[in-house]
């Protein structure tokens, strides 16, 4: 191969957000052109015009064609990043992701795919990827913060309509693939509304979304802020006031001040319970398609979140977790130094350590222990509304 870095470089571990071990971002800028999108922000070093100067890295099916046939790892692959659409407008045309997926369909190594987007045209490759769902397993995450067209049109000028986002979700989650929704960023004074993110938790549920992942706006000072704030003048010049006063802090990560974003969970959380929706990608979901051990890996990272919302003291939990990280680490990085090993090395010693007391004593808690060998010995599914560990589904 050329010189070049390489395309499908494993993370150390799975990420939890997106369940990843490998990325794939076919472009860089995006045309969707959203007023608030921190793509546009300085950390990202994106040049020229965002939404017009678009990257387009057109060998990344040729580099994926060949780093395929000697991919050792399974694991998640994601499409998409912060600061592109693997779908946008100019996908039509150069078909990057397209081509992309017809290769991970035919691959040796069966590889679970996830794509986020908020463009319907991925309908366009729904048998290709119902071929990856059929062969590894499939999610479709669609971004989705309202259903008033009018905020569409101002936000999201370059993306689908939010009826035709709803209308993909549901077409793919007939196909039998795992569909998920980014409720973010709900936008102050817009879409945070209680009636709107119940309008919004409704649609999903008709549509038998399978998770909505919910969150706020960040305005990243600079750039990115700027380009929002005069955007929201043209759009709703009332607003700009009461936003400036939440973002005052000015704060690198974007985030404002801490009282906003404890109102909005307390206005998403008793919706989000009422429809029993998880804002996670749920354990019955990802433990299908991720290697056991990532998929335990996820699930202990989960829990912490899960129980410590519930004000659950999750001290010894995050211990175990912690000590099973390393542990997983060290067997990871042992199995990518020796080239000899099987590929399936890494989840028949998972499979060993499960069996013969190994794993009890990395976790070094009884109790988790007992957790880990129902989830492992008798693919037990932890249910994140209800907290319970029930059987395989």
């Amino acid at each position: 191969m050329p010189d070049r870095a390489k395309l499908l470089k494993p993370a150390d571990l799975p990420e939890n957000f997106t369940r990843a071990l490998y990325k794939i971002a076919p472009y860089r800028g995006c045309a969707h052109g959203c007023r608030y999108c921190d793509g546009r922000a300085e950390r990202y070093y994106v040049e020229g015009d965002y939404e017009r100067d678009l990257e387009i890295r057109g060998d990344i099916p040729e580099r994926l064609a060949a780093e395929l046939p000697s991919l050792r790892e399974r694991g998640m692959v994601s499409f998409g990043s912060g600061v592109t659409d693997s779908y946008q407008p100019v996908e039509r045309a150069n078909t990057i992701t397209g081509r992309c997926a017809v290769l991970l369909a035919d691959s040796r190594l069966a590889l679970p795919v996830q794509v986020m987007t908020k463009s319907s045209l991925v309908l366009r490759d729904l048998k290709t990827w119902s071929r990856v769902n059929d062969r590894a397993g499939f999610v479709l995450l669609v971004s989705l913060t309202s259903l008033d067209e009018s905020l569409r049109v101002a936000m999201e000028p370059g993306a689908s309509s939010f009826a035709e986002r709803l209308e993909t979700l549901r077409v793919f989650k007939e196909a039998g693939c795992v569909v998920g929704v980014l409720a973010m960023p709900f936008l102050p004074f817009i879409s945070d509304a209680p009636d709107s993110i119940r309008r919004l938790y409704t649609a999903c549920a008709e549509a038998k979304v399978d998770f909505v992942m919910p969150g706020g706006l960040t305005l990243r000072p600079g750039r990115q802020k700027d380009f929002y704030l005069h955007a929201l003048s043209e759009y709703r010049p009332k607003l700009l006031e009461p936003t400036l006063a939440l973002y005052a802090e000015e704060r690198p990560s974007g985030m404002p001040f801490a009282g906003a974003g404890k109102r909005l969970f307390e206005s998403v959380t008793p919706i989000r319970r009422e429809f029993r929706m998880p804002y996670l990608m749920p354990h019955r979901a990802f433990a299908r398609f991720i290697p056991p051990h990532d998929s335990l890996r996820l699930l202990f990272r989960d829990m912490l979140e899960l129980y410590a919302e519930r004000g659950v003291d999750t001290a010894a939990l995050h211990a175990g977790a912690e000590a099973y990280d390393a542990w997983l680490l060290g067997l990871r990085r042992a199995f990518r130094r020796r080239r000899n090993l099987p590929d399936d090395w890494l989840e028949e010693r998972f499979a060993e350590a499960a069996r013969d007391g190994e794993l009890d004593r990395v976790l070094g808690n009884e109790r988790l222990a007992v957790f880990a060998r129902r989830v492992n010995l008798e693919n037990g599914r932890l249910d994140y509304s209800s907290l319970r560990l029930e059987g395989s589904v």
